[in-house]
């Protein structure tokens, strides 16, 4: 008869720890293994990182998502179909940078240099701010600047193609 309650008592614990494994995952306190680490590779995930004043001009940063990221006075180049919503580029340097198809809804981009033929093709600018900017010799290929802010930007030899400018309107020639 003690052998038998024993044996109910085990299989009672083995039933009752069974039952707590799906809940084991709430119990803990740390939810740190839920977080996506940034890394600065195509299409990687670093979306509010603060990369303010770095060098990163040699970096293939293709799809990469930077929305609400510090890039102020950082260097780029290759950051075609990025995601740069909301992201602080003030006085970032985007010289000769390869932006097709980039997204920069939203984006402070104040005194930024974005000139030598950067490439912004089907490039999203809408609500972006480009007070004194430096675009010299931009290439606007399709790109969006509706309601963007354009205040002592430089836009002198900009190639402009269906380019809509702040007016909603599109555009084959420089409206600045």
């Amino acid at each position: 008869m003690r052998n038998k309650s024993i044996l109910n008592i085990q299989s009672a614990a083995l039933l009752l720890a069974v039952l707590m494994i799906p809940l084991a995952g709430c119990l803990q306190e740390d939810e740190t293994n839920n977080t996506v680490e940034c890394e600065l590779v195509p299409y990687g995930q670093c979306s509010g990182e603060d990369f303010s004043g770095q060098d990163l001009s040699e970096l293939n940063l293709t799809g990469i998502d930077l929305s609400y990221a510090n890039l102020s006075g950082a260097s780029l180049t290759n950051l075609n179909y990025a995601n740069l919503t909301g992201a602080n580029l003030d006085s970032a340097i985007l010289d000769d940078a390869e932006l097709e198809g980039a997204v920069l809804t939203g984006a402070n981009l104040y005194y930024a240099s974005i000139n030598n033929g950067t490439n912004l093709y089907i490039a999203d600018l809408t609500s972006a701010d480009l007070t004194g900017a430096n675009l010299t010799g931009a290439v606007f290929h399709h790109a969006d600047f509706t309601d963007a802010i354009v205040t002592d930007s430089d836009f002198t030899d900009t190639y402009w193609y269906n380019t809509i400018w702040t007016d909603g309107v599109s555009y084959n020639e420089n409206q600045a």
